[in-house]
């Protein structure tokens, strides 16, 4: 099935919901701002990164910034269909855990994503589907749990990575989101992208050729001959690693 759309004005739809163009491109504006604010305070943080991955540029940020759309709300149709709810103490509770193992605390993190040009305000779209996700792989897939040993070795190794004796939220606070996402992270995705996978061909997903095609197995926007998209290659997610 595919969405149908004129794009007049829309960078994609899913199902009967537009992502509008001008939403797509002021996440991409103030991504890239904030890149290079981050470049111009951390020059040699961004040389070292851009030697291994790349610039961060506007088209990539900004098909980023529309996968991460997409992929919102076929996470949404997924959870109403099984019946799952995100409340906001489980964003919250999920945002403060990923920020502290990705960066050590909170602040670090919304500083630090920048030099993958999310701005502060606009990263927590892209957890808000992680958090979706999560809690979509501990419905279908409740089992893949790792072992409170293997939480606490992710925990000790957090402590080892950052150089501290301690983080803002401690192991107690921390070991379910260890058990599931850190330890069992990979194992949940596969279980999850499958799910992802038939409801986006159930939904339909149109994106205008300007932006690219979209790839159902891929769940990405790829790069087409005349599209703004210059690189066929799936975009990097939230990874500071």
């Amino acid at each position: 099935m595919t969405a149908c759309t004129s794009h007049a004005g829309a960078a994609a739809q899913v199902d009967d919901q537009r992502i509008d163009t001008s939403t797509v491109s002021a996440i991409a504006d103030r991504g890239v701002a904030a890149y290079k604010a981050y470049a111009a305070a951390h020059p040699d943080v961004v040389a070292q990164r851009e030697s291994q991955q790349g610039p961060v540029t506007h088209d990539l940020v900004q098909r980023r910034a529309l996968n991460t759309l997409i992929r919102l709300r076929l996470d949404e149709a997924k959870a109403h269909e099984l019946g799952i709810t995100l409340t906001p103490q489980d964003f919250d509770a999920y945002y403060q855990a990923l920020a502290v193992t990705q960066a050590g605390s909170i602040p670090a993190f919304e500083d630090a994503v920048a030099v993958l040009g999310f701005s502060p305000q606009d990263v927590r779209s892209q957890v808000h589907v992680d958090a979706l996700e999560s809690k979509i792989a501990d419905r279908i897939a409740p089992d893949l749990v790792g072992s409170d040993a293997d939480a606490k070795s992710a925990y000790d190794a957090l402590l080892a990575q950052f150089g501290v004796k301690s983080l803002p939220l401690s192991f107690e606070q921390l070991r379910s989101f260890l058990a599931h996402d850190i330890v069992k992270g990979t194992a949940r995705t596969d279980k999850v992208t499958p799910e992802l996978v038939k409801i986006s061909r159930q939904l339909g997903v149109s994106v205008s050729p300007r932006f690219g095609t979209w790839s159902v197995d891929d769940l990405q926007v790829l790069a087409q001959s005349g599209s703004i998209a210059t690189t066929p290659t799936p975009v990097p997610q939230l990874s500071l690693q």
